[in-house]
């Protein structure tokens, strides 16, 4: 959306095609007849972006196609696929309407800053732009681009972007990565003006009448409590919606749970991630007590701000022992929604590096076995895998309902089975539905189509 609004502000036509919504992709792409066709990337949804790729080229040879977003940040060889012309490397506020602006007027792209490039078979690689100091001085996101589908311009919940960067260096994130590839290039952690970011939300209101309620796409809130003093204040007079976002436990006290509360967020999500303090702090590299988690949600409670955490399983190094304790963490902290992730080792983060030198995964892994959802798929291997897997089936239902975490000691001594994946799926739809207010049908709509589209993106 931010790129589509730089790119109009340059006079430049700008399109977006969300491949669920489309009847025909292929048909509704070729009526438009792009000079370029852009795709955001995960790890994961690769497959599916390639074999894409290779159609559209079919069909519109003389299209450029360019890949952006994190995949191709970190696994920048994706541009000597050749289904790929171009890759933009990190935030793209600067290059794409740089490579836009050289594109149409038939100049050489080549050398625009944050932009691989391949031209008669040699690849050109330009260090990542500056970053843009500023947020604020950006256009607000195009938001228009989605109002052409029903499903989005329904939508009650609409997310917003305040921050970006993150201070932390988490072992099993790409943050550390992404610190050291700008080094040099600007100031890493910026947060955009209070009134900026109020006066986007009021316009979103105007352009989805069935707004209900504002996401934070942000890694956390609470580094600068001072904007929140004032986010607080004028979020709650000119917006006075419900609002969630995520937080570290360590950045959680008084004064910023009066804030939350006074602003309208009804929900906060952390990340425990494990419950064994010696894995969260060696492996993971995130030094946090398990007292700090326990106390921060504590404050939550009290507050009437419902609690949301993320755990990983799977962890180089733990066994059933250390897998229990997590659910006993997130019981002490009394979560409301407690979602536990398989974890996945993304080739160049510290973790994955730790796990293959402790043998926990062969050194033959590639990207290729990600599972984009983090949900289903165990990569890490383990003595106690199989237990560890059933832990993983029931942990919403063990965190949540005191008796199904008493038979915890027994189901871990019974085989993963069909019957505890179905029941597994089944809490997934139920928390979804639960934590984003909606009922259980359209839950089940939205997991299924996540789930069928990573299934035929690997196909």
């Amino acid at each position: 959306m931010y790129l589509s609004a730089l790119a109009k502000k340059q006079g430049h036509a700008c399109e977006l095609f969300a491949a669920p919504l489309e009847k025909d992709l292929l048909r509704s792409l070729g009526a438009y007849n792009p000079d370029l066709v852009g795709f955001s990337v995960i790890t994961g949804a690769h497959h599916w972006m390639l074999e894409t790729a290779r159609r559209v080229r079919s069909m519109m040879p003389r299209a450029l196609i360019i890949a952006g977003g994190p995949h191709p940040t970190f696994f920048p060889r994706l541009i000597e696929d050749e289904r790929i012309d171009i890759i933009a490397r990190g935030e793209a506020d600067i290059s794409f309407p740089r490579l836009l602006d050289a594109v149409s007027h038939g100049a050489d792209y080549a050398s625009c800053p944050g932009i691989w490039a391949k031209r008669d078979g040699v690849i050109f690689r330009n260090e990542v732009a500056q970053l843009v100091n500023d947020l604020s001085s950006l256009p607000h996101p195009d938001r228009s681009l989605y109002t052409k589908y029903p499903f989005f311009a329904r939508h009650s919940e609409v997310p917003f972007s305040t921050t970006r960067g993150c201070p932390y260096r988490c072992a099993f994130c790409y943050n550390h990565v992404k610190l050291d590839l700008y080094r040099g290039k600007g100031a890493y952690l910026r947060t955009r003006n209070v009134e900026d970011v109020i006066t986007e939300m009021e316009e979103a209101r105007v352009l989805f009448p069935a707004m209900r309620t504002v996401i934070l796409y942000d890694d956390i809130i609470g580094l600068d409590t001072q904007w929140l003093d004032e986010f607080s204040g004028q979020y709650r007079r000119r917006i006075g919606l419900p609002w969630f976002t995520s937080i570290r436990a360590d950045l959680i006290d008084e004064f910023v749970v009066r804030k939350l509360k006074e602003a309208g967020c009804f929900c906060l999500s952390i990340g425990v991630e494990t419950g064994d303090e010696q894995l969260r702090e060696e492996v993971l590299k995130k030094r946090i007590s398990n007292a700090q988690y326990v106390k921060a949600a504590g404050l939550l409670k009290v507050a009437g701000i419902k609690v949301r955490t993320s755990n990983m399983l799977f962890l180089p190094g733990e066994d059933i022992r250390k897998a229990l304790t997590t659910i006993a963490v997130n019981r002490q902290m009394k979560a409301d929604f407690a979602w536990a992730y398989t974890l996945q080792p993304y080739p160049g983060t510290a973790l994955y590096e730790d796990a293959v030198k402790s043998g926990h995964l062969p050194e033959t892994f590639q990207f290729d076995e990600i599972d984009p959802l983090g949900l289903i798929k165990p990569i890490i291997r383990l003595r106690d895998e199989k237990k560890i897997l059933v832990v993983h089936r029931f942990f919403l239902l063990a965190v949540k309902y005191t008796f199904v975490n008493r038979l915890m000691k027994l189901l871990i001594h019974i085989p993963p089975n069909p019957l505890f994946d179905l029941l597994y799926y089944l809490s997934i739809v139920w928390s979804y539905a639960d934590y984003h207010q909606v009922d259980f049908a359209t839950a089940l709509k939205a997991a299924w189509s996540s789930y069928a589209g990573t299934k035929k993106a690997r196909k």
